[in-house]
């Protein structure tokens, strides 16, 4: 066997420094305490390769060298032993290692400590970019930030920043805070938080969030959210958190080890007397589960890796082992398959007013509101090129509509009444039959109808608004189908709306009238049931069931307790995603079978070759690096077969 007990992973916490966008990354600790202890390695294995040709003098200047990595190794297996973890694999290490050197074994042990250094020296490095990986999703924030004050731009550390400071941005900056603009504008590109595909125009007044890239312009940001409140913090927590992953991706190889390490011990005591010390020694080098301890975390984290590059960040290693076992998934409607503001489906006019008046209307009247419904007014006023009109006054009817009071480029006055239908019919304006029965409709349908009228009780049209799916919603439900999933939505709506969301988008089975407290119940009741439930959901209202699913899922720039409940996070919206990951999860279990089937087949083959045919030291780790270095390929495959589309 080869000890491999300095190959464990390190938390994210050992990582030096990932640089900002254009910095070369470091080594983490571990990494290069490993690649010095490689060159220490490799150097007394040329010595003592040359000496074997030469002059044995050569050789014995490599003995220092493997003195000083039987040294260090010695003192990785104290502190193991220490901590009381896994006692019988660091003995089974210890000797075996001691055996192999005082016996004389010179050149096979520098082999196995060059093995062991350059295995522990790419986990370490795989981990590193794997944590580097999970970074970017975020995107890459610079150390450093301009402070504007008192007139003068200040370099400071992002760190340094304080609430209501104003800062700098310029375009190809990542915008470092969550905040609003003050002065300035440009164009920002946010789609690592919300999807959007276009860039979004900034003007004073609007927010900005953290990990948005500022196209072009220049903007004057006030912070509003700084330190651990911010998506900065947010990011070091979510790291923080993902260190528990270590102990869950090694779990599988370690338990294997630690069964094979005391059945591999007596086997090889039993057969000292009868065959020998050498063949002894030898036959501890068949390794039944030994391979997995490399194999199994850089599996692991290489398929991590893959996700962070698609945009999906799994915080919790333990969703890998489940996913694929995964045959039902429960969608919440709002906010998951659909967005949380909807679209203009289409505009009715009445009265002699064109659609292009009563869309300039609503839009101006709507255009300081920041709920959903006047987001998607507004949004289409602006696509459709309509000019807003100069609001003068806004009197509120909470929960029904507005008063306003408009003026256009002639300085003429016009009130408008926007809202509800009971909000029109308590005005004493009466709705024509037509759109009484496009209410109706829109009701049974989950849609909205907001009304536009004069002060002097003219009705001048309506907008029929209509949820908007998430992209690539229908593709994602009719991959989980391929897959044998059987899919639920739960809503809080009436029974008729979401049966309809469900009929469109081709889901046979929903639970409406739901209150935030009962979706954990639906959940544990399809778990009674012997399913394994994948719940995908982004409200406060989620969180109970989110917790008691056996996966959950959440959205980026979901509410904060979501997604700190969650064991995936979609860094972009899009629901193919979920498919995607579970059939990695399916090819990540095939492959750690095969990696432990391969290695027990490596085990058979070093005992056959021992007992059957005579093999010594030299041949049992020849056959066992050979396993490994094959067993290591399988790992790092993945990586060539899932390329890195943002490379692409």
């Amino acid at each position: 066997m080869l000890p491999l007990q300095s190959a464990t992973l390190a938390p994210p916490v050992a990582i030096e420094a990932v640089h900002a966008k254009g910095k070369k990354s470091m080594m983490s600790a571990i990494e290069a305490e490993a690649a010095h202890q490689q060159r220490v390695a490799l150097g007394a294995l040329g010595l003592l390769g040359l000496g074997a040709i030469t002059s044995p003098l050569i050789g014995l200047a490599g003995l220092p060298l493997l003195g000083y990595n039987y040294i260090y190794l010695m003192r990785k297996m104290r502190a193991a032993y220490q901590k009381k973890s896994k006692l019988a694999v660091v003995l089974f290490d210890t000797l075996s290692v001691s055996f192999t050197l005082f016996l004389g074994y010179f050149f096979i042990t520098s082999v196995l400590f060059t093995v062991l250094f350059t295995t522990s020296r790419l986990v370490a490095k795989t981990e590193r970019e794997a944590q580097t990986d999970f970074s970017r999703i975020f995107g890459e924030l610079s150390e450093t930030v301009w402070l504007l004050k008192d007139g003068v731009e200040i370099e400071v550390s992002l760190s340094s920043l304080q609430a209501q400071d104003m800062i700098v941005v310029n375009a190809g900056d990542m915008i470092p805070v969550d905040g609003y603009v003050a002065a300035g504008e440009g164009m920002v590109d946010q789609h690592l938080l919300t999807g959007e595909a276009q860039p979004i125009e900034k003007k004073p007044g609007d927010p900005v969030l953290t990990s948005t890239l500022l196209v072009s312009g220049r903007l004057q940001v006030i912070v509003e959210k700084q330190g651990a409140e911010t998506l900065t913090g947010q990011i070091a927590k979510t790291l923080e958190h993902a260190a528990t992953f270590k102990h869950k991706v090694q779990s599988r190889g370690d338990a294997i080890v630690e069964k094979g390490a005391l059945r591999t011990m007596l086997a090889s005591a039993v057969a000292l007397p009868l065959i020998g010390v050498s063949h002894a020694i030898a036959l501890s080098y068949s390794g039944f589960g030994y391979q997995m301890r490399t194999s199994a975390p850089l599996t692991v984290l290489n398929y991590l890796r893959i996700a962070s590059r698609n945009g999906i960040f799994v915080k919790d290693g333990r969703a890998f082992d489940v996913l694929h076992h995964v045959d039902t998934v429960v969608f919440d409607k709002t906010g998951t398959l659909t967005e949380e503001v909807p679209h203009i489906e289409r505009v009715i006019a009445c009265n002699g007013f064109s659609e292009a008046q009563v869309l300039q209307y609503a839009a101006s009247a709507e255009q300081r509101q920041k709920h959903p419904i006047a987001q998607a007014i507004c949004r289409h006023a602006q696509q459709q090129g309509i000019e807003l009109l100069e609001m003068v006054n806004t009197d509120y009817a909470i929960g029904h509509g507005l008063r306003v009071e408009l003026r256009d480029a002639e300085q003429t006055q016009h009130s408008i009444m926007i809202g509800s239908e009971r909000f029109i019919r308590n005005a004493g304006i009466v709705i024509p039959e037509a759109l009484e029965a496009l209410q109706a409709e829109a009701g049974d349908k989950g849609y909205s109808i907001v009304y536009v009228a004069s002060a002097n009780s003219v009705l001048l049209g309506a907008l029929e608004l209509r949820p908007t799916l998430r992209p690539q919603a229908h593709d994602a439900i009719k991959a989980l189908h391929a897959l044998g999933i059987k899919l639920y939505i739960i809503s809080g709506d009436q029974e008729k709306p979401t049966r309809h969301l469900a009929d469109m988008l081709g889901i046979d089975n929903y639970f409406a009238e739901t209150l935030p407290a009962d979706k954990a119940k639906h959940v544990e009741r399809l778990q009674n049931e012997g399913r394994k439930v994948c719940f995908i959901g982004d409200g406060i209202n989620d969180s109970v069931a989110l917790q008691k699913a056996d996966v959950s899922v959440s959205l980026h720039g979901a509410a904060t307790i979501a997604q700190d409940t969650a064991d995936v996070v979609l860094m972009t919206p899009d629901l193919l995603h979920l498919p995607y990951l579970i059939k990695m999860s399916a090819e990540l279990q095939k492959r750690m079978n095969n990696s432990e089937l391969m290695n027990t087949a490596s085990g058979i083959a070093c005992v056959s070759g021992i007992l059957v045919f005579g093999m010594g030291i030299g041949g049992a780790i020849a056959l066992y690096a050979g396993g490994l270095l094959v067993n290591i390929s399988g790992a790092m495959l993945p990586l060539l077969e899932h390329p890195d589309k943002r490379k692409q």
